[in-house]
């Protein structure tokens, strides 16, 4: 790879998700990124839920960023919190006037409800605690709407 040293590091400009910028420009330039198995990490959870979903802002809002740059980069599982949280607005704005925004924001709300059910179910069972019955569902749902809000916010925000 021939890169100059200054072109060969993590994006500062960015706050968050200049790892995923770096990795870009590696493959851009016909590097690759390697996983390695053997390296092993600590996650330390949010102490509040508050906290978990301000991470989640800035994460949405800084790879709206990085897309900027770089729009062929966006993935399905990444557009999707936008784009379910941009329906239920719309489906809710509609729903005084039309039967038919009522019925399928009821719809998407329930089938978003009873996938968090299912998912915090399977989960509060494996590890044997109740408490993962409402923990999860709320963890989830500030990390989609905050990532969605975060994201959204930062493309109508020049």
């Amino acid at each position: 790879m021939s890169w100059s040293s200054a072109s060969a590091r993590f994006d500062e400009t960015l706050l968050t998700n200049e790892d995923y910028e770096f990795n870009v420009r590696v493959r851009q330039h016909g590097g690759r990124v390697w996983l390695d198995p053997e390296i092993r990490s600590v996650y330390f959870a949010r102490s509040s839920l508050r906290s978990l979903a301000h991470q989640y802002w800035r994460y949405g809002y800084w790879k709206a960023r990085m897309l900027r740059r770089y729009p062929g980069t966006i993935r399905w599982r990444q557009a999707l919190p936008p784009l379910f949280v941009v329906s239920l607005v719309g489906l809710l704005c509609l729903s005084p006037w039309f039967a038919f925004a009522r019925l399928a924001l009821a719809i998407e709300a329930l089938l978003y409800l009873a996938a968090l059910l299912v998912a915090s179910l399977q989960i509060a069972f494996r590890h044997k605690d109740l408490s993962l019955l409402v923990g999860v569902p709320l963890a989830v749902i500030a990390m989609h709407f905050s990532w969605a809000g975060g994201f959204l916010w930062s493309l109508v925000r020049r």
